[in-house]
């Protein structure tokens, strides 16, 4: 193999690596298992999250935390959009809520949003994933 081809594919899966710690957050779905009604409240918010209805989406994900108040998902989603409205310190206190809730739900704590918000995210991670972090 030509160097400069391998060259080029050592880079592709850097990049494609770095991409992967660098992964964008959206909404979590939960099963209507132990609360129906809180899913439910969960599953309306993500579809007023994903429309960009910010104020109604965040109304819905309070609903379900009321509902079920152990819904580390529901604490998540209510933090994202709070982000979206601008609302860090609001943001900061349910992603803490959420990763106090389950600690070891990998796409809560390892979240870049999550860590940004929380202080934990490393000066490269904050560098892939727009340099914000919210203290």
């Amino acid at each position: 193999m030509p160097y400069r081809m391998i060259q080029g594919l050592m880079i592709f899966v850097f990049l494609a690596m770095l991409a992967g710690c660098a992964t964008k957050s959206g909404p979590l779905a939960v099963l209507p298992i132990s609360s129906p009604t809180a899913a439910q409240h969960n599953l309306e918010g993500i579809q007023l999250y994903n429309d960009g209805k910010w104020q109604e989406a965040k109304s819905r994900f309070e609903s379900a935390t009321r509902a079920d108040s152990t819904l580390p998902e529901a604490f998540f989603n209510l933090a994202l959009t709070e982000h979206k409205l601008g609302l860090h310190e609001q943001a900061k206190k349910h992603f803490s809520m959420a990763g106090e809730i389950a600690p070891k739900n990998k796409e809560i704590v390892e979240s870049s949003i999550y860590r940004d918000h929380l202080g934990l995210s490393s000066t490269f991670e904050r560098h892939i994933s727009g340099g914000y972090r919210y203290e």
